[in-house]
């Protein structure tokens, strides 16, 4: 029977935003919310103030089946001590979390249950890197917080633990200032343009309250320039299905079509038309790349 180590957890009360200890930042401090395996090496941390993530949730006939989740995001991978079995470092962290509240949405021991190396890999679709082997184990959950949940997914393999956690957080909001001017001048030279700062709810045609400027500027564009019409293009990543993804692009095509009519402008003007994740412009592999193929695109109608 494996041994159970105690591993320290402490839930912050309110918000788990403690800031990481200043002492020694030439090397990474392990998280806040949950201290590792007696004996572990870290040797990786990396921090997010906001992002999306893909949280592994199921295995089915195309492989991984993922959950969108944002917010603030923290990475960690530990050098497991010698001596010590997957199981029995496996349980020490699950002990430790379920006794913190940790609700459990999935978990799987083994090559052939885990399915890692099925494409696309978990490796491409959120850095977990368990290898080649059949020895690995895996867990995600879900923490009570004051401001929702905490989502904490555990990797394990012989060589090594990872820790990846999605903390509630705030996307700092007008980052990005939206040109009518620049919007326009690509559309008379390309005829199209990219219309940064629109964001949706994950998985969802729902706009946030943060693309308000862009769609202000869309909508003065439009405004400024009677004769113009556009149709309006959603593009998505290559997370999920063919057939939900050229959906949902269409959906949210149409969604900011809708705004810009709710703003004033003439729906005959506007057209929505969802293309999926047929035309990439960066690499799906990357959370960089597949943040980059989630975009709404505006093209230039002829003759307008």
């Amino acid at each position: 029977m494996a041994s159970i180590q105690p591993i320290l957890v402490s839930l912050m009360s309110g918000l788990l935003l403690a800031q990481v200890a200043q002492a020694d930042t030439s090397k990474p401090s392990d998280h806040e919310l949950i201290s590792p395996y007696q004996g572990s090496v870290l040797r990786e941390r990396v921090d997010e103030a906001f992002n999306a993530y893909r949280r592994i949730v199921g295995t089915g006939r195309d492989g991984a089946v993922t959950e969108a989740v944002e917010g603030k995001l923290s990475r960690l991978r530990y050098d497991n001590p010698e001596g010590r079995s997957t199981l029995e470092i496996e349980r020490n962290y699950r002990q430790a979390l379920e006794g913190k509240g940790l609700v459990v949405n999935f978990q799987c021991a083994g090559k052939q249950a885990c399915r890692h190396n099925s494409k696309p890999t978990w490796t491409s679709i959120n850095g977990l890197n368990l290898g080649v082997g059949g020895d690995v184990r895996y867990f995600t959950g879900r923490l009570p917080s004051g401001t929702g949940h905490v989502y904490v997914s555990v990797a394990i393999n012989p060589q090594r633990t990872y820790l990846h956690i999605a903390e509630p957080a705030d996307m700092q909001a007008s980052m990005v200032k939206v040109d009518a001017v620049a919007l326009a001048s690509a559309l008379e030279t390309q005829g199209k343009v990219d219309l940064p700062g629109i964001f949706f709810d994950s998985g969802t045609a729902r706009l946030q309250a943060t693309s308000d400027p862009a769609l202000d500027a869309a909508a003065g564009l439009l405004r400024q320039y009677p004769s113009l019409a556009l149709e309006v293009v959603g593009h998505t990543d290559s997370q999920g299905g063919e057939a939900f993804n050229l959906d949902l692009s269409q959906q949210r095509a149409a969604a900011v079509v809708n705004a810009l009519v709710s703003r004033g402008i003439d729906a005959k003007r506007l057209g929505a038309r969802g293309q999926g994740l047929a035309q990439p412009v960066a690499d799906n592999t990357t959370e960089e790349g597949r943040a980059r193929n989630r975009r709404v695109e505006l093209v230039r109608r002829a003759g307008s």
